[in-house]
């Protein structure tokens, strides 16, 4: 006996069975009832509207739910972070200035969400341009429009909000004359109001009680070193909410930017969460109960990146490929049949007018062994359709689903998004007659060859199972790279916009405890220092991070030394 060859069988034949959905009623029944009837009958016609009906349904509900859904929220991806990647769901930030469009954005890895205002603040070397330790105002018109490009905002104004917050406080400190002429600021100056302007960045009054928790006026409560702070708690939230309260220090003196910036912010950052907890103040042991405040939208991503909602998330993705990918293998079956499927010769068509004219009902007689250009044309048409819209169904309902940061929320989503497959169901069951379903669901299914590869074609079993592992691997590679190229930087984005905190938060590591420790300790009580040997003309500035005093005039007669190593801060030395 002969060896079996698989590759001397036929063909392999599948089989489209009749599905309780307009699309597979609508592929024969024209047909059936043309050789019944033997003419385009009504619900021939019907088959064909309905068709039309349910593809308009899911194009309309797949437009509405990407444009309203999807498309907003990477409008909303995008208005917090300008990061230059072009990742899938949102385009990438333009090359060039700053546009100001979003609230954070990235450089190295670093976010910085601070206001503008803010951000020029925590940059004096980018400031003092000669680095004579003194920000003239003809160094801020030769570097304006650099600084307006990258900051988004005009310098003048922040030079002006300087002058204007040291002017404030002329009852308190000694004004150099350029500094009342507004006309130059000294690095002391800018010291001292540098820790206004930059408390200016927690946006609003209700993180006040996070900044003591925090620990940003620790320093102050316990050594008593800022009058503006005071030594009680009481009274750090007095300055604190002065400062940041509507209408505040801060919305009067900033820029107009300053206001368009915490609107924002609180928009993005969506609605705040309160909790519990129990302040002691350093400096006399009195402990007050306060409430720090956390944001909806950084809470929901914090959840969103843990294993379990990756693990929860990834099967519910999996699920929706898993019923794209079956919706596509049965419309494949149907593009085989329209290309496979026999034609009718004239003289079918002829014989099928005869037997409609005699009314023959007769199952066998009946059964459809061809069809009509028309309809091939028409199932062509279609099933092509179908399957771009299965595509872009996959897509959309990837998006929609990724978006979600709650377990009863991305549930909710899945089950909506099955609704735009059952439509068809739905309008089969409802809209036919009972007779009709009857008599189509009782008849055999339709036979035709594959189309595809031949050894998967002949081991159904196999295409099966790479099927399946297929869908598997594919949502965990998806969710573990929206994890990490979406999640995880809007996480850390909304950190650091919404409190200021985070490893990779610029504000939160510049203006860090230990910067609020010192400032509190050494820079404020080092300025009034610095201003006694300023209005002697014994001040001199160096570059490397301290400012010291010669014992003579003559000594600090003509140009300043100066070094240009290191990162520019102030401390006081006092030469006897």
């Amino acid at each position: 006996m002969a060896a079996f060859d698989e590759d001397d069988v036929e063909s392999p034949v599948d089989e489209i069975p009749n599905d309780s959905d307009v699309f597979s009623y609508s592929m024969l029944t024209a047909e059936k009832q043309r050789k019944k009837y033997g003419y385009f009958t009504n619900d021939a016609a019907m088959s064909y509207c309905l068709v039309a009906l349910v593809l308009c349904i899911q194009g309309v509900l797949l437009w509405c739910v990407y444009n309203k859904v999807v498309v907003n929220n990477a409008h909303w991806v995008r208005g917090i972070m300008s990061t230059g990647e072009d990742w899938a769901l949102f385009s990438p930030s333009g090359q060039g200035c700053n546009t100001g469009s979003s609230l954070c954005t990235i450089e190295n890895g670093t976010y910085s969400c601070a206001p503008p205002s803010v951000q020029l603040t925590g940059r004096w070397n980018e400031l003092d341009v000669n680095g004579d330790g003194i920000w003239t105002r003809e160094e801020v018109l030769a570097e304006r429009e650099r600084l307006k490009c990258k900051y988004v905002v005009d310098p003048v104004e922040i030079f002006d909000v300087f002058i204007f917050l040291l002017q404030e406080r002329k009852h308190l400190i000694w004004l150099h004359p350029d500094v009342a002429a507004g006309k130059a600021i000294h690095k002391p100056y800018f010291t001292y109001a540098m820790g206004d302007i930059a408390l200016c960045g927690y946006r609003n009054q209700d993180m006040c009680p996070n900044l003591l928790k925090r620990g940003v006026f620790h320093t102050a409560l316990k050594y008593d070193t800022a009058p503006r702070v005071g030594n009680t708690v009481e009274s750090a939230l007095d300055y604190c909410r002065e400062m940041l309260e509507p209408m505040g220090v801060c919305e009067r003196t900033l820029p107009s930017t300053y206001a368009t910036w915490k609107i924002e912010s609180v928009v993005q950052c969506q609605k705040p969460k309160y909790s519990k907890f129990v302040y002691e103040n350093p400096g006399n042991g009195v402990r007050k109960s306060l409430l720090a405040v956390d944001y909806k939208a950084r809470q929901r991503y914090e959840v969103a990146k843990t294993p379990l909602f990756m693990l929860y998330k990834g099967m519910i993705c999996g699920v929706w490929m898993l019923l794209i990918v079956s919706q596509l293998r049965a419309v494949w079956r149907v593009l085989s049949w329209v290309i496979h499927f026999p034609a009718l010769s004239p003289e079918e068509e002829k014989a099928t007018k005869k037997r409609g004219r005699a009314k023959r009902s007769d199952d066998d007689e009946d059964k459809v062994e061809g069809i009509s250009q028309p309809h091939r044309l028409f199932m062509a048409f279609v099933t092509v359709l179908r399957i771009l819209m299965l595509c872009i169904l996959m897509y959309v309902g990837i998006s929609f689903l990724s978006r979600q940061t709650d377990y009863i929320g991305l549930l909710l989503d899945g089950v909506a998004l099955i609704f735009i497959i059952e439509v068809q169901e739905v309008i089969y069951e409802k809209v036919i007659r009972a007779e009709v379903r009857e008599s189509y669901e009782g008849s055999q299914p339709v036979q035709t060859q594959k189309i595809g590869l031949p050894y998967l074609n002949r081991r159904t079993d196999v295409a099966d199972i790479l099927w399946l592992t297929l869908i598997i691997v594919g949502s965990f590679l998806f969710i573990t790279h929206y994890t990490a190229t979406i999640v995880t930087p809007l996480h850390d984005s909304l950190e650091c916009a919404c409190l200021s905190e985070g490893e990779h938060c610029y504000e939160a590591s510049r203006f860090s405890n230990s910067f609020w420790d010192k400032y509190w300790r050494y820079d404020v009580p080092g300025v009034f220092q610095d201003l006694k040997s300023l209005k002697s003309g014994q001040w001199q500035y160096q570059n490397d991070g301290t400012s010291f005093w010669q014992n003579t005039r003559s000594q600090h007669a003509g140009t300043p030394k100066r070094w240009n190593s290191g990162f520019v801060h102030l401390s006081s030395q006092h030469v006897p």
